[in-house]
């Protein structure tokens, strides 16, 4: 048995208690017994020498009765010496060969010992007194011996008082030894009672406990100290509460800043976006007319500066949502096909004016395939390595290449590489490249601009999907980033293109509620679907828009979301209501560009989602789109609403 377990069930004081008995008790049942056995074997040899002397005393006083025979004599001696404990005594003459025996009738017991003895016949020393020799050999004679029956009565019952005063002494000491072991427990065990009792109070966080009552010595010290530790335990956990109290107001003042900064990003964002929209779209509507030269080249850099300026937003936006943890993917089967269209379609034009040779590549196995993925931020990655690409690459060319690999029937293993022979980067720089805002050295920044941005959201969405990244690079030479996942996927059997060109024959004479609250976007958005041959009817709030749904059929409705009076979500709910308009499909059209956002528009009841500003050719195949569908139709999967 574990002795530190079976110990662990007493309290401090029985086990003080037994630590301190246990050791003398045994030592006592050791002494106890050698001291027991000893005196009961002392008791046995003065019995058996007080039996020895008295056969000897008879055979001194016999040696003259046997020499003379007269036994009358040897009667007498016999009858004197015989006691309560002798039960017989004989004596034995040598010379004749008889034995006189005298029993003691008072004694019944027969448990006895046998002790002889011999009787000598003493020889005189005689000298001749003429010549001085002696005349007799001076030895003594053996001519009789004395034996003594002694019963054990009196021995036994010597004994057994022995037994009983010696028990009677061990139980006094026992009492005595466990009183006092019980008095010197308890004044050890007391302030150790005390100590535990306030370090477990201490334990369970009453960090008010205390020692009150004090013992000498060392103990006492120690309890001095632990009531000191008690203090300086309670003036940490004050210290504590009030750093938690502080970090508590830091925390609520830290969501509380995120929270506005949120709000600020969601609202700058809106508002960044709105005017952007119309500054786009504008330029779209103005690249469509009759210009010379000088005037469409104008027009490409205010389209490739806002374009530009609109990566930055959504850089900006997409960084703050990953860093604060709120980006989640949106996963789903789109065809591969559909990210390097209408996607890479600037960056191959830019490319281009820059004389590289701009080629692109998917492996032939995607061609009838829908991968599994969040398509939109697959479409991120690709567009911000394409846009490094293109962006330090002088000459040369740029190839984007999208192989695939089957793992097994429900999966394949996807590598997206983006090559360049552009300037390349060099070890030291690759090990930060991928930092937020930092580019390979400071005189990149100040020759191609840009945030830094790119490639730190590339590694966190590349985190996120989760995909690995891999860069190789040579420092004039070029560079190569990789990037691999493994996917489900299945056979693409859709037969609606959402992105194909859509026919323009489809729109004519359709009527559109173009919901809007700023001016600027709805002279836009007026004038491109008059060109498309459509008709339209602009309110700008929600309210407005039920009006006229009063007054008018539509064949469909483009709403803004944050609206006075009445908002895009309180309207479509409001539309919704009415059994009439169920079938109405209704697009958002919005400058938010949150997640948060399209679900709460397809929750009340929208059919698509396009985020400020959008790509003319996708609103135009989305309207077509929606113009084409039954009722209940999901939003295409393959379209970028995000363009």
């Amino acid at each position: 048995m574990n002795i530190r377990l079976y110990l662990k069930k007493y309290t401090i004081f029985q086990q003080i208690l037994i630590a301190g008995i246990a050791p003398a008790f045994i030592l006592f049942i050791a002494l106890f017994s050698y001291s027991l056995v000893a005196r009961l074997n002392d008791a046995a040899h003065s019995q058996q020498e007080i039996a020895r002397r008295i056969a000897e005393n008879i055979a001194a006083v016999s040696e003259l009765a046997i020499i003379s025979g007269n036994d009358s004599q040897l009667l007498d001696i016999m009858g004197s010496a015989l006691a309560t404990d002798i039960h017989s005594i004989t004596i034995h003459n040598s010379e004749t060969g008889k034995s006189l025996s005298l029993n003691n009738h008072r004694s019944t017991n027969d448990v006895y010992q046998v002790i002889t003895v011999p009787i000598l016949q003493h020889s005189i020393f005689l000298e001749d007194p003429i010549t001085g020799e002696s005349t007799n050999e001076g030895q003594d004679k053996l001519i009789g011996s004395v034996s003594i029956k002694q019963s054990k009565t009196q021995l036994i019952h010597l004994q057994q008082r022995i037994i009983k005063v010696s028990t009677f002494i061990a139980l006094i000491s026992i009492m005595v030894s466990i009183g006092l072991a019980w008095y010197i427990s308890r004044r050890l065990s007391s302030p150790l009672a005390e100590i535990r009792r306030v370090t477990k109070n201490i334990a369970e966080g009453n960090y008010l406990s205390r020692i009150e009552k004090f013992s000498r010595g060392e103990l006492g010290e120690l309890q001095t100290h632990i009531n000191d530790m008690a203090k300086s335990i309670e003036m940490q956990q004050e210290e504590l509460k009030e750093h938690l109290q502080l970090l508590q107001i830091a925390k609520e003042e830290a969501d509380e800043a995120n929270s506005a900064k949120s709000m600020f990003l969601a609202t700058m964002t809106h508002e960044l976006r709105t005017p952007m929209n119309g500054a786009l779209g504008m330029l779209q509507l103005l690249a469509n007319t009759r210009l010379d030269t000088e005037q469409k080249h104008y027009i490409d850099i205010a389209r490739e500066s806002s374009e530009h300026l609109l990566n930055i937003v959504n850089n900006i936006l997409d960084f703050s949502r990953i860093e604060k943890g709120e980006l989640k993917l949106h996963e789903r089967y789109f065809s591969a096909l559909q990210l390097f269209d209408n996607l890479l379609a600037p960056l191959r034009y830019d490319a281009e004016k820059k004389g590289l040779v701009f080629s692109t590549h998917i492996d032939p196995i995607l061609t009838t395939l829908k991968i599994h993925g969040d398509d939109t931020r697959i479409r991120q990655i690709l567009l911000n390595l394409a846009a490094n690409a293109v962006k330090f690459t002088h000459k040369g060319n740029i190839a984007i290449r999208l192989n695939a690999q089957q793992i097994n029937s429900e999966q394949l293993s996807l590598e997206l590489e983006v090559s360049d022979t552009g300037i390349g980067i060099s070890d030291a720089d690759q090990k930060i490249i991928f930092n937020s805002f930092r580019q390979a050295d400071g005189s990149h920044r100040r020759r191609y601009g840009g945030s830094g941005l790119g490639l730190a959201i590339v590694r966190r969405l590349c985190e996120l999907i989760p995909a690995q990244i891999e860069l190789k690079s040579e420092t004039g030479v070029g560079s190569s980033f990789y990037v691999r996942w493994a996917a489900s996927y299945q056979l693409n059997t859709d037969t609606i293109d959402a992105t194909s060109p859509a026919d323009v024959h489809l729109l004519n004479a359709k009527s559109v509620l173009i919901v809007e609250d700023n001016r600027i976007n709805q002279l836009l958005i007026k004038n491109i679907l008059s060109r498309w041959g459509m008709t339209t009817i602009t309110s700008d709030n929600g309210e407005e828009a039920l009006a006229e749904l009063k007054k008018q059929r539509f064949d469909i409705v483009l709403m803004d979301l944050q609206m006075p009076i009445m908002d895009g979500f309180e309207a479509t709910r409001a539309i919704r209501q009415h059994l009439d308009y169920a079938k109405l499909p209704i697009i958002a059209l919005t400058a938010n560009n949150f997640q948060e956002d399209r679900e709460r528009c397809f929750a009340v009841g929208m059919n698509d989602f396009l985020s400020k500003p959008v790509s003319l050719t996708i609103l135009k195949n989305k309207i077509a789109f929606w113009l084409n569908q039954s009722p209940g139709t999901s939003p295409p999967e393959d379209v970028d609403s995000k363009a």
